[in-house]
């Protein structure tokens, strides 16, 4: 950690979010707006991090708490996932009502439908991603995902937000074959860096609270192929973080993927599926667009 010298309050209604560049050898959180080449040392009492759960940690998930540092350069290419290490990501199946028709299922889960990734799985916003040889059936899913700003253990519905801390977009990318070949989602869902987080994480105050209404897309090769509003999940963030605190305790900087909308390439006829050279876009109305290109991986 370094000690500036220089800081500057955060006025976040400015379109800044939270993201983590490449800078000096080593990762560092800064402050950034989406699509800026330049961007400001995120400090909490003088210190910058390098990963998002210490700093929110030390902020004790205020976003007042943080203030702008130095000036450093921050172009696309530069940015990693905004969160590199998170002790928890937790993933939600089935969460919006127009996914689950188009699985062929009428009615949705009775309780929040629970899966899990590792840190591993997780990818820069903007990095080309490395399609699996075994597999040809890799897929898209467009989602918001929630980061965690304090512990929280049994949290009630209306206690949810004072655990958020914000939100970024997420692309859970799916193995599908793997994916299906038990009645559990880890073998197609944590595959090793197939999954996109950021640009940014924008304070939940920012985006409407713990209901936001945000337009989420997502778009492959420039064909628009998801198009819905958060506010459709079937179980909104207060109703995912009170059944999740329920079985473990969150931590600051864990991530919750709320589900993905209508449109996955698997449920189409014909399938459209990730090949190599395909460009998939994941934009959050409020947060920015993640965009990644899939390429075939390097075997040898």
């Amino acid at each position: 950690m370094t000690t500036p010298t220089h800081t500057s309050p955060v006025d976040w209604a400015d379109g800044l979010g939270l993201a983590r560049v490449l800078h000096g050898g080593g990762p560092v959180v800064v402050l950034r707006r989406d699509g800026a080449v330049e961007a400001r040392l995120a400090l909490v009492d003088g210190h910058t991090f390098d990963d998002l759960p210490a700093l929110l940690e030390a902020a004790e998930g205020d976003p007042a708490a943080i203030e702008a540092g130095t000036v450093i350069e921050a172009p696309d290419d530069h940015l990693l996932s905004p969160v590199g290490r998170p002790g928890k990501v937790i993933c939600i199946g089935q969460n919006y009502l127009t996914h689950v028709h188009e699985g062929g299922r009428e009615a949705g889960p009775a309780h929040p439908d629970l899966f899990a990734k590792w840190h591993t799985s997780l990818t820069a916003p903007f990095a080309d991603v490395a399609l699996p040889p075994e597999s040809d059936q890799v897929d898209y899913e467009s989602e918001l995902a929630v980061v965690i700003g304090i512990r929280g253990r049994r949290i009630a519905v209306e206690g949810a937000a004072g655990i958020v801390f914000g939100y970024t977009a997420a692309n859970d990318v799916s193995v599908r074959d793997f994916q299906f070949h038990t009645g559990q989602r880890t073998a197609g869902k944590a595959w090793d860096g197939l999954t996109p987080v950021g640009p940014v994480v924008v304070p939940a105050a920012q985006l409407g609270g713990v209901r936001p209404d945000l337009t989420i897309t997502g778009t492959r090769d420039g064909e628009v192929l998801q198009d819905d509003h958060t506010s459709s999940l079937l179980f909104g963030i207060p109703e995912l973080l009170a059944y999740i605190t329920t079985v473990m305790t969150l931590e600051p900087g864990d991530l919750i993927l709320t589900g993905t909308p209508a449109g996955v390439g698997f449920a189409r006829e014909p399938k459209v599926l990730l090949r190599h050279g395909s460009e998939f876009e994941v934009c959050i109305e409020g947060i920015g667009a993640l965009r990644n290109r899939f390429v075939d991986e390097k075997t040898e």
